[in-house]
């Protein structure tokens, strides 16, 4: 199938699952909230910071897995492809094995670790128990999804995800129709799914991949030592990330107690969803660059990020420009009777920095797949510990309360997504230092394009509820796109993209 072809199925696949999920998710909170409160609901965003955390050792192998076993198939060494493959299922079942006593004893100890309410604390536990529980099924056979990848096949990957996501949502109805509610159902609920992803995952592979096949004789400590000669960079940048973004719900829960760091932790979903956007539209063209990486052709792996910049500009922007705009009509109707000029507020300060990461983050994967991760693993982690610095300080010497994460954070991550990651990005493929600023500024004034369209509506509606700001939102999207359309693309894709479109209505 021609590689375009591929990328717009593979989009739309994993754009459908995003929804799914979304919908679930976007449901599910404001229930939760309704019925245990935003004191509870902060928990649930807090154990998948946690398992996050645990995860920062584990990504030294299973990040850099996919590219290392992509390349030797493409090149046709399937002996190499099958040593990294087992010696990666080895090395993540004894990492796993050696973790589940420290996750055990957090467990048991948890309330002397953060803020728990007494009235949640079971509650709570169990929903870490089943949480670490996926983390180690994910663990241990990570390296059996990466078929999809080696075969471009992401949007397989994409289907097995909606059906997980049916399934989540069946079982979670049911448990909280049929039982008093509790947090943990959220996490028994992705246990299962878990197992049923780690099936389709076996079953895969063997299709897409009959070069691949277990046999732990094939296990190479010389093997796990070159992995990790790359992979460490990446564990030091998940530790990077951790600083810059994963520590604010806790140390919101430890300096400002369970409440607060419950309505923040409302203020963060939508940013989470949005990055969880980011990084599915993403996921799209990331084989394509290993591919095009493997084949020595750098103009049209040039061409393939540029590309995918302009899509994020072009789609992601959307949703963070409408609710800059109107926050706080969502928040109204999505959590009613909490603070939602606070919400919004806070909201704001969370959504600008996305609008750099819109523009760069297709710029991050180079670093990968071009296999010089040392210098923005290094670059980050200063970031991270900056970030965590300041936080710390400013809430211990002054009364800023919650505002010190989101404005902490949005300085950090202006400076690295601005100043750090187009440079390096250019760097690392031998362009000059200012070759994707052009695609940056496109993106930035999509959302510029947005914010202006969703302003003039503002003056003309006051959406009250769910309909009224569903048709708001659709006027504004359908408006931005096409104004955004003109910026975001040159004129010969313009053309392209039209042309296409022409002829998909005259075969209607």
């Amino acid at each position: 199938m021609p590689s375009k072809k591929r990328l717009i199925i593979n989009m739309f696949a994993n754009a459908l699952a995003f929804t799914v999920q979304f919908g679930i998710n976007f449901f599910l909170t404001p229930y939760i909230v309704s019925t245990l409160g935003s004191e509870a609901y902060g928990f649930i965003p807090l154990v998948n910071n946690i398992i996050g955390y645990a995860s920062i050792i584990t990504v030294a192998l299973d990040s850099i897995s996919a590219r290392f076993i992509t390349i030797e198939i493409t090149r046709g060494n399937y002996q190499k492809a099958n040593s990294y493959f087992n010696s990666v299922l080895l090395a993540d079942t004894i990492l796993a094995l050696l973790l589940m006593m420290p996750s055990l004893l957090f467990i048991l100890k948890i309330n002397d670790i953060i803020n728990v309410p007494v009235d949640l604390l079971v509650d709570v536990q169990l929903t870490f128990f089943f949480a670490f529980l996926t983390f180690f099924v994910n663990l241990i056979f990570a390296v059996i999804g990466c078929c999809y990848y080696v075969k471009n096949r992401v949007d397989l990957n994409a289907k097995r995800s909606i059906e997980s996501n049916i399934i989540r949502a069946c079982i979670l109805i049911a448990l909280f129709t049929l039982n008093k509610p509790h947090i943990f159902f959220v996490t028994i609920t992705t246990a299962v799914v878990a197992m049923y992803l780690f099936a389709c995952n076996i079953h895969y592979s063997r299709k897409l991949t009959p070069e691949l096949r277990v046999d732990l004789h094939k296990f190479s400590f010389l093997v796990i030592k070159e992995m990790l000669s790359t992979g460490v960079w990446n564990s030091i940048n998940a530790l990077s990330s951790t600083l810059l973004t994963g520590l604010d719900l806790l140390l919101a829960n430890i300096f400002l107690g369970a409440s607060q760091s419950g309505e923040y932790a409302l203020v963060k979903t939508v940013p989470n969803f949005i990055c969880q956007l980011v990084i599915v539209v993403l996921s799209a063209f990331v084989p394509e660059f290993n591919i095009l990486y493997a084949k020595g052709d750098k103009k049209e792996l040039l061409k393939s990020v540029d590309f995918s910049l302009r899509i994020m500009g072009y789609l992601v922007t959307i949703p963070i420009g409408f609710l800059i705009v109107f926050g706080k009509e969502f928040f109204s109707a999505w959590v009613p009777g909490q603070n939602v000029d606070l919400l919004q507020q806070l909201s704001i300060m969370t959504l600008l920095p996305l609008i750099a990461i819109c523009g760069t983050d297709s710029i991050t994967k180079i670093y990968t797949v071009t296999n010089k991760l040392r210098t923005p693993a290094i670059f980050m982690i200063i970031m991270g510990i900056l970030n965590a610095t300041g936080d710390y300080l400013l809430f211990t010497f002054t009364s800023l309360g919650i505002w010190v994460i989101p404005c902490v954070s949005f300085i950090v991550n202006i400076i690295i997504q601005l100043l750090f990651t187009p440079i390096f990005g250019a760097y690392c493929l031998h362009l000059k230092w200012n070759t994707f600023y052009l695609s940056i500024a496109r993106s930035c004034s999509c959302a510029i394009v947005v914010i202006s369209v969703s302003l003039l509506f503002k003056f003309i509606i006051q959406p009250q509820g769910w309909f009224s700001l569903f048709l708001t939102g659709f006027l504004c999207s359908i408006l931005s796109l096409i104004f955004s359309f003109f910026i975001a693309f040159d004129k010969d894709v313009r053309v392209r993209i039209v042309a296409i479109l022409k002829s998909k209505l005259q075969k209607q």
